[in-house]
């Protein structure tokens, strides 16, 4: 055991593949003991799923069932027997949490739901993760990662326009899906630590990918009305360069959004005659309206050089753009190397390997790795007899809101940051945003998309016309305050003596400067939780890169996964900020489990979350493969390693396409009886998960002919009424108009003083007794400086008015 934020938290961990096995892992990882629960001889799926040394499967050496499990305690229950339903029931009594991902009628057979268990566990949390919640029409839907990104929206716009959608490659819905439950767990301990009663959350892997991701479109869509589509190797909506192109030995990403970096970058390619070009003076258009003509200018420049020449150039003059890594090359990357992220650990039977490290570094508790991951049934007679007192013979036989007590003070801009803090503030959090009109967040700035201001008028209201900053601020208060200025920082120091956390995710050594690190804000709260996002981290080589979320992406080598199978064809970027919503999640359940240690410790500390660790760490089966079989994967397109059919197919209708999958041979029955049975169904080539797999491709082309010519709500429903996870592939619109999101409340209208009603993303977890809630919109800039500064700090109304006049509170 650690000892660690949530030392003295017991899990019982009921879960399968990824999402409740990485939620389990993150939380022994803060210093949790938990307690995985597997069935005898089979066993977690994912130890038969690989990769295994040399390719050659074996149930204790699975690199994913390794990652997932790490720091566990193992043991091996029959649940379908009453024998085994009893010891679960004993291990439940002196357990904190109930961790599972199963199938709600499953659990509602077995009688371990949350209202069977309660009469008995009035205290335990029970945390229940499933593919689209636990209410809503789709319920009872199969699904998995590929109809997890369909219906959360992210699948959609990834890709190229003529080609089918892409999922996220590795399984990273459940990755997220299982942080994103960590930290409703955490706030529910937090919550029960007031009230003494435990309760449910119920979290939906769609629902996170939808809200932390694709609610970058919501804005598009509700004030313009449009949907968007897939573009390919570059960002939608943003400014020229933004995207991924080849160069002289593999791939680089470049996003120079601000115009200083794009001079810088047309100045280190040396003389451009096409500069002159009015055509080419308009970034908007280079990358909305001709973007392969706008790529084709600059493309030879990076074909002349190799991925360490143009890093160097690029880190020499402030140019950020990166390569794009493979697993190999993250492996040996300096900047990893520099931090020592990666941790060895030795497994008896998998042996000596590298694991990826962990997302955040706190600096009084401890997170580390101290076990690898049990074998099946490991720890039985240590549990089941040295801690529940079974015999040995009997032993041998079995074979409302949480957080709404503290202040958060945000120095955060644009996304990683003001997302964190957002979570905190949707749990109950009061978090004060700290701006100035010198440098307002990043996200007020820019030509809005709402209100007469979109069509080129200037009343001086466009940085309150952002809908995306209204999303992530929501629930804040806004305070205005100069930190150039001694008074400013003298002030903010003041608002940190009265804050229980202060969140940035400024570049190193920027709040140091100024006199308000961690150091200098601990003289004036000893026990005050600083937690810092620095992109690369606060040491090692690329500690000072200009970075966005697409230069993290393609350093933690997450792009070089993301294209089409067939000729390895890279795209690389996503439509939606990916490492900024793994970074912020992260940063939101180290500050829920530092927050719980301090209130039984009365210990704060300093959390470093480097965004590039952070994306990396849910990573780890690619870093895994390459160490067990040599093997540097390209892009996987939507296929899986296992299952066969599993890819997004056209429907009738102009960019209609439906996600299938079919996982097992019960599936793959049912998916033959949803066609009717073809012949070909039944053909030797089909006949077994091997056969599908070595004819993947002519199975797709069979299942191409039978979607194209049905509706997407034809081939789901007919599919799912089978037992067939499918799920149709939405755009914005699709999922701002669908009635299972309608009824989770996915969205949720709020009044904002400039804009008028307007929709945002709601809390993407569902807290049974605690639940958070969307309740103010957004602060204009300033709009809280008199009851932050004179009623919440005391400042004399005298001294507040010479500070506004000195544009100290400015």
């Amino acid at each position: 055991m650690i000892d660690g934020a949530l030392q003295g938290v017991r899990v019982v961990e009921w879960g399968n593949f990824i999402s409740a096995p990485f939620c389990g892992k993150v939380l022994a990882e803060l210093g949790a003991d938990v307690i995985k629960v597997e069935a005898p001889i089979s066993g977690d799926d994912s130890r038969r799923h690989g990769p295994c040394p040399g390719g050659v499967a074996d149930q204790e050496r699975s690199g994913l069932f390794l990652l997932a499990n790490i720091n566990k305690r193992g043991v091996s229950l029959d649940l379908g027997s009453q024998k085994g339903r009893e010891v679960l029931n004993r291990l439940l009594e002196g357990a904190d949490v109930f961790l599972l991902n199963q199938r709600p009628d499953v659990v509602q057979e077995l009688a371990l739901d949350y209202e069977s268990l309660r009469p008995r566990f009035p205290q335990l949390i029970a945390t229940a993760i499933t593919p689209y919640g636990l209410t809503g029409p789709y319920k009872d839907y199969r699904g998995c990662d590929l109809t997890v990104n369909a219906l959360g929206g992210l699948s959609f716009g990834t890709g190229y326009p003529h080609r089918e959608p892409l999922t996220t490659p590795l399984y990273q819905a459940s990755y997220l899906a299982g942080v994103g439950a960590a930290f409703a767990t955490v706030t529910a301990l937090i919550a029960r630590d007031f009230s003494g009663q435990g309760q449910s959350v119920d979290v939906a892997e769609a629902q996170v990918v939808s809200a932390l991701l694709t609610g970058y479109h919501l804005p598009t869509y509700t004030y313009r009305g449009i949907a968007g589509t897939r573009a390919g190797n570059r960002m939608r909506l943003g400014l020229f360069p933004n995207c991924v192109l080849p160069c002289k030995d593999g791939y680089v990403c470049i996003d120079a959004p601000q115009l200083e970096q794009y001079q810088r970058f047309l100045a280190l390619m040396g003389d451009q005659t096409w500069t002159e070009n009015p055509r080419y003076r308009n970034r908007r258009a280079m990358s909305d309206e001709y973007p392969e003509e706008a790529e084709a200018l600059i493309t030879p420049w990076f074909m002349e050089h190799t991925k360490e020449e143009i890093l160097d150039l690029c880190l020499e003059h402030r140019v950020p753009c990166v390569p794009v890594l493979k697993f190999d090359e993250v492996l040996s990357d300096p900047q990893f190397n520099a931090r020592d992220y990666f941790q060895e650990l030795v497994h008896p039977r998998a042996g000596s390997l590298r694991y990826p490290g962990l997302p955040y570094r706190f600096f009084a508790t401890q997170c580390r790795y101290v076990r690898p991951a049990p074998g099946l049934g490991q720890h039985n007679e240590e549990v089941f007899c040295g801690e529940l007192g079974i015999e040995t013979a009997e032993f041998q036989q079995m074979a409302a809101l949480p957080l709404k007590n503290y202040r958060v003070m945000d120095l955060g801009t644009a996304w990683a940051g003001p997302m964190a803090t957002q979570m905190l503030a949707d749990m109950g959090d009061q978090v004060i945003k700290v701006e100035s009109r010198e440098r307002m967040d990043g996200l007020r700035l820019g030509r809005p998309i709402v209100g007469e201001d979109a069509a080129g008028g200037d009343r001086g209201l466009w940085p309150e016309l952002q809908p995306v900053f209204h999303s992530l601020n929501r629930n804040k208060l806004g305070v205005t305050l100069n930190l150039k200025t001694v008074e400013g920082v003298s002030l903010a120091k003041e608002l940190a003596a009265s804050s229980d956390v202060v969140v940035d995710n400024y570049s190193p050594g920027v709040l140091q400067r100024l006199g308000l690190g961690y150091p200098a804000l601990r003289q004036v709260r000893p026990d005050i939780i600083c937690v810092s996002m620095p992109a690369m981290g606060d040491t090692g080589p690329l500690r000072d890169v200009l970075a966005y979320a697409p230069i993290i992406q393609a350093l933690s080598g997450f792009m070089s996964r993301v294209g089409y199978q067939e000729n390895e064809l890279l795209v690389g970027e996503f439509q939606a900020p990916w490492s900024d919503a793994v970074s912020s999640i992260h940063a939101s359940l180290a500050l829920a489990a530092a927050i719980r240690h301090r209130n039984r410790t009365g210990e704060g500390q300093y959390i470093e979350v480097a965004q590039l660790e952070a994306t990396a760490s849910m990573l780890g089966e690619a870093v895994l493969d390459y160490q067990m079989t040599g093997r540097v994967a390209g892009p996987q397109g939507n296929a899986d390693i296992e299952w066969a059919p599993h890819n997004n197919y056209p429907c009738a209708g102009e960019d209609k396409w439906v996600a299938i999958a079919a996982a097992t041979e019960e599936e793959w029955q049912g998916f033959c009886r949803a066609l009717g049975n073809p012949d070909w169904c039944s053909g030797p080539r089909f006949s077994g998960r091997t056969g599908r797999m070595a004819h993947r491709r002519e199975l797709d082309e069979y299942v191409a002919a039978w979607t194209t010519v049905r509706s997407v709500d034809k081939v789901v429903g007919v599919l799912q009424a089978n037992g067939v996870a499918a799920m149709g592939v939405m755009n914005i619109e699709d999922q701002f108009l669908d009635p299972h999101w309608r009824a989770r409340r996915t969205y949720a209208e709020i009044e904002h003083p400039h804009v008028g009603a307007e929709w945002v993303y709601g809390v993407p977890w569902v807290l049974g007794d605690t639940p958070g809630e969307v309740h103010t919109p957004a602060p204009t800039l300033g709009q809280h400086n008199e009851f932050v500064f004179h009623q919440l700090l005391g400042v004399p109304i005298e001294r507040l008015e010479r500070l506004r006049s000195e544009k100290v509170i400015y």
